[in-house]
């Protein structure tokens, strides 16, 4: 199948964020190419949003444990499809946001996941799945209160991989689209096809988009920055706290939490 280009095609059910929809709590959502440094962030949020003794629950990308084990041994035996591959994961996530995301977010919690229904938008048609009925599967979901999007070259997610790990995994390099006989050559081109639709998707559902380029400490600081201030933190109390202002010293702040 071929891949599609990159488009503004909205589902027409996908249109509201929960707060549009009367939650009480609120979602925020990463995204980025894998090396990104996503899901770095988000834990270090995570971090800091506990430390100001706010409610909060992290769900991350394919981690249902209803389909957690087909999906490993899927990906192992190298059994799926595009379509099984689109179909599992939306499983996974219909199981999550159902059992997990809605619940807390009734109960006015700050909800961040680490991967949302963008992924499945720009992945699966990569792999060349139709954008209509990738959306399809996901128009039961509400969208994210605040989407990070965090762009960085192909080079540096790549080396940031292999500073972790010796090899790219089989389906990050999308080496199952037979793109190249070389993982490094196919991961530059499976992931600079996925970049074009994040970047395509990016106004369509206002992304926030950070310079992943960056060193960790000045990304965190505009993470927390810009949540400070499209958040009011104290909806979101565990209990009663004297928060300071959100602006003071935070770069300092991360700083010294990420050399911790």
């Amino acid at each position: 199948m071929l891949c599609s280009r990159p488009g503004t095609l909205r589902s027409p059910h996908v249109t509201k964020t929960f707060a549009q929809l009367g939650f009480a709590g609120r979602l925020i959502a990463v995204e980025g190419l894998d090396g990104s440094g996503k899901s770095t962030q988000i834990r270090l949020l995570k971090r800091w949003l506990e430390q100001e003794g706010l409610k909060v629950y992290f769900s991350e990308w394919n981690s249902s444990e209803l389909v957690k084990s087909a999906t490993s041994k899927g990906k192992k035996m190298v059994l799926l499809t595009p379509t099984t591959f689109s179909l599992i994961h939306a499983t996974d996530f219909a199981d999550r946001y159902e059992r997990h995301l809605v619940p807390l977010l009734r109960a006015g919690y700050l909800v961040l996941c680490d991967r949302y229904i963008f992924t499945a938008f720009g992945r699966d048609v990569v792999r060349g799945c139709q954008p209509e009925w990738v959306r399809g599967l996901y128009s039961f979901a509400a969208l994210p209160d605040l989407t990070f999007f965090f762009k960085a070259d192909l080079e540096v997610s790549l080396s940031r991989i292999l500073s972790g790990r010796p090899q790219l995994k089989y389906f990050e390099a999308g080496m199952d689209l037979r793109l190249s006989t070389d993982p490094y050559e196919s991961f530059r081109i499976f992931q600079g096809r996925i970049l074009e639709q994040y970047l395509a998707m990016s106004t369509e559902f206002n992304f926030l988009v950070v310079d992943a380029n960056r060193c960790v400490e000045a990304q965190q600081a505009t993470v927390r920055q810009l949540v400070s201030q499209k958040i009011d933190f104290t909806r979101y109390q565990r209990r009663s706290l004297s928060l300071p202002p959100a602006t003071v010293e935070i770069k300092d702040r991360v700083r010294r939490e990420v050399a911790a």
